[in-house]
């Protein structure tokens, strides 16, 4: 097919999806259902005189709020029991219920707050649509790169655009449960303060046409709002409007949209990964109320309290993690000075046994920290070496020497002999070609593995929990439990310690980035 063909009928297709777009707008978007009376009448039975009193009081509600257009169903609960004395009592509870189905223009029309992003979906929806009209017919035949780069770039706005207005019709969804389950809801029920009056007031013109009145925070206590499912007929227009805009700003569909996919993916990915760390930091600097609340109102602090850092500090949080900078510092200079000889041995000397001892070194990975605990503290006892920094520096070195062995050794396998030949014919021993021309090559194996060896020893915790018994000698991870008790837990210090104890391991990380993924890779060869 040609591209004059195929350019036109993307164009078509983007008309036709806006066309579609806006015959959504007119369906049915939501569907709220409000008890907006309820009636109980207890020691109460089919036919009695409360039964008909109650009734009769349910009859005037319904036609209360059928003289304000509100229309309602009636439905009846009987719940029968027995008491202590064998009697059969009953409860009767008449409800008064709404169902009302709003489309998305009513949204708009009503001033709702989440109406914000159909109008917002809209407008990108037609500046797409206007990006792709604004070329002549004969020019569709013209290839983009071929056009002015002022031309090319409003071409391909056209799918940005598309993709904003495919994000705001999520983005509608989701805000409008938050405004009506959330903000409304809560309020309705007693726990969050109010809302905005302009929010009571466009959800009474949305679900009541406004006729609640002053009893529109009462009416709104019960009612659940949920999305359509003739909504989601927006999002195939909308994909149908990428997929043009995408022809005609590129001259084809398939590459670009693979390159869209996979920024998509990765997007969604890192939002993921990062959304803890948010909450973490978010949580860091609320105060104590803020972090108690189970309903979780405010994504961010409604007033950031920094006096939790000067809590933290006061509460042994600094020295406990300069406990942890020692022990995984020294943990890990002690486990690369024994695991650089012991690999460069490995990859460069044959000796009897090598492949049965590199079998244990892997071996030894299998067996838990927490198998060993009673030998490690008898040892540790033995030693007088128990509840001090030296003690965990050790075994941490220890549990982490195997790993470093393991690691070093493929990068010492990567790097040619003949480096090491070559630096003998101009004198050098072993020893002094190991340090002089292998180690400033083996650099980015050797980062790698301080970086894991490092982290390992400051995430370690089963260990130190059992050996530190003194409050000065704990590391940050002993540490954190002070403020998680039987009873409670203090999320906001907590939460504010856990963001300290990132930053050393951040910061560690931003030294040594450019060396990671060299060595990560560079004992990946076979030897």
């Amino acid at each position: 097919m040609s591209l004059y063909r195929r350019n036109r009928l993307a164009l078509a297709g983007a008309v036709l999806a806006c066309l579609l777009i806006i015959l959504v707008l007119f369906l049915p978007a939501f569907h709220f259902n409000a008890t907006v009376f309820t009636k109980r009448s207890g020691n109460t039975f089919v036919g009695d005189e409360r039964y008909m009193a109650a009734m009769n009081e349910v009859n005037q509600a319904v036609a209360d709020f059928e003289s304000r257009d509100i229309h309602t169903k009636t439905s009846e609960e009987i719940i029968e029991r027995v008491n202590s004395k064998g009697e059969t009592t009953s409860l009767i509870i008449f409800r008064v219920n709404s169902e009302i189905l709003r489309t998305a223009w009513d949204f708009i029309v009503t001033r709702f707050p989440s109406a914000f992003y159909l109008i917002g979906m809209c407008l990108c929806v037609f500046l797409a649509l206007f990006l792709c009209l604004i070329f002549r017919l004969r020019d569709l035949q013209t290839p983009t790169k071929r056009f002015p780069r002022f031309s090319r770039f409003l071409r391909k706005s056209a799918v940005v655009f598309a993709i904003i207005a495919m994000i705001m019709a999520v983005v509608f969804v989701l805000n409008t449960n938050v405004v009506m389950n959330r903000q409304i809801g809560l309020y309705a029920s007693g726990i969050a303060d109010a809302p905005p009056q302009s929010v009571l007031q466009s959800a009474d013109r949305l679900i009541y046409d406004g006729a609640g009145g002053e009893e529109t925070a009462s009416m709104l206590k019960n009612t659940s709002s949920n999305p359509v499912w003739t909504w989601f007929l927006v999002f195939p227009p909308i994909l149908l409007l990428i997929l043009c805009c995408f022809q005609l700003g590129y001259d084809q569909i398939a590459h670009p949209l693979k390159r869209a996919c996979l920024y998509a993916f990765v997007i969604i990915v890192s939002v993921v990964i990062l959304y803890p760390y948010v909450v973490m930091a978010t949580c860091a600097f609320r105060t104590d109320a803020e972090a108690t609340d189970v309903s979780f109102q405010h994504m961010f602090p409604v007033q950031w309290n920094w006096g939790n850092l000067t809590y933290i500090l006061g509460r042994g949080v600094l020295r406990y993690l300069l406990n942890s900078l020692i022990i995984s510092t020294g943990a890990t200079l002690l486990a690369l000075l024994c695991g650089i000889p012991a690999a460069y041995a490995m990859a460069r000397m044959r000796f009897k046994g090598r492949k049965i001892y590199m079998g244990f070194v892997i071996m030894s990975q299998m067996f838990s920290p927490v198998v060993l605990l009673v030998g490690i503290s008898r040892l540790l006892l033995n030693l007088h070496m128990n509840d001090t920094l030296p003690g965990l520096v050790f075994i941490n070195a220890a549990f982490n020497q195997a790993f470093a062995i393991w690691l070093l050794r493929g990068t010492f396998v990567a790097i040619s002999p003949e480096m090491e030949q070559a630096a003998c014919i101009d004198g050098c021993n072993s020893v002094t070609a190991l340090l002089r021309v292998l180690l400033p090559m083996a650099a980015p194996g050797i980062v790698t593995t301080l970086i894991f060896v490092f982290i390992n020893a400051w995430n370690e915790y089963t260990i130190s929990t059992v050996v530190i018994s003194s409050d000065i000698n704990r590391p940050i991870t002993v540490g954190l439990t002070q403020f998680a008790a039987f009873s409670m837990i203090q999320w906001n210090y907590l939460f504010a310690s856990s963001l300290l104890a990132t930053i050393p391991v951040v910061i560690l990380f931003m030294l040594i980035e450019k060396h990671l993924v060299s060595g990560l890779t560079s004992g990946g060869v076979k030897g």
